[in-house]
């Protein structure tokens, strides 16, 4: 089967079948955004959707990016490819092009994303196996930063995700200006200061939060590498 990756910036189009056939199915509920919201997303200019086509146009992958230009950032929220594709290499092939997108239009100073570390306490093994997971953004050369890292509560605090990890898929050289393993802090805080202000309504004051800002503060900038060795 043949595929094309074609790029989506405004709502409409096949966001509806591409949200309710490959990217809800594919997430716990707790770690996907609305539909409405990925639509907002896009309408303010600040979203991409990549939609990987087979020969008869149907979806059988995506990936959803959010464009944080105050921090220079660019997120991955969310890539997946149907059960059909998997272990064929669309999901690397996506990647690739989303990263190759995304840096010619943005200029990031990163480029990040968010997934369950596989030895969290609540791993949802109906959505695909976390270490086969980490596999294959290790395989693509991202690092995993050393943080305390949860995922910002989708609608407030109580529905923050715990036992994630945060990656570096792209950074550029200018931010790791001391060491190649460690990253400065100064655009990740600023990042993550409007990440959680965005989804939940409010700036952060609670403990988890200061740990994980302490974290991004630290001296010497944030260490980052293969998971288990990145501290």
């Amino acid at each position: 089967m043949k595929y094309r990756i074609v790029e989506q910036t405004r709502p409409g189009g096949l966001l509806a079948q591409v949200y309710r056939e490959v990217l809800a199915p594919a997430f716990p509920p707790e770690e996907i955004e609305s539909e409405s919201s990925v639509a907002e997303t896009l309408e303010a200019g600040l979203g991409s959707l990549l939609v990987a086509v087979d020969e008869s146009g149907k979806p059988a992958g995506a990936a959803f990016g959010r464009w944080w230009e105050a921090s220079r950032v660019q997120m991955l929220v969310n890539l997946a490819v149907g059960p059909g594709t998997r272990g064929h290499g669309l999901g690397g092939r996506l990647l690739q092009d989303a990263v190759d997108v995304w840096r010619e239009r943005y200029d990031p100073c990163l480029i990040v994303a968010e997934i369950e570390s596989p030895d969290a306490r609540m791993v949802h093994e109906a959505y695909g196996d976390p270490r086969r997971r980490l596999g294959f953004y290790e395989s693509a050369g991202a690092r995993v930063l050393d943080l305390p890292y949860f995922q910002p509560g989708i609608g407030g605090v109580s529905r923050r995700v715990n036992g994630m990890l945060l990656l570096a898929i792209h950074a550029d050289p200018s931010f790791t200006p001391d060491r190649p393993d460690r990253l400065s802090g100064k655009p990740l805080r600023s990042f993550m200061t409007d990440y959680l202000l965005a989804a939940e309504g409010q700036a952060p004051s609670d403990w988890d939060a200061k740990a994980l800002f302490k974290a991004i503060d630290r001296e010497g900038g944030v260490p980052m590498g293969r998971w288990g060795t990145s501290a």
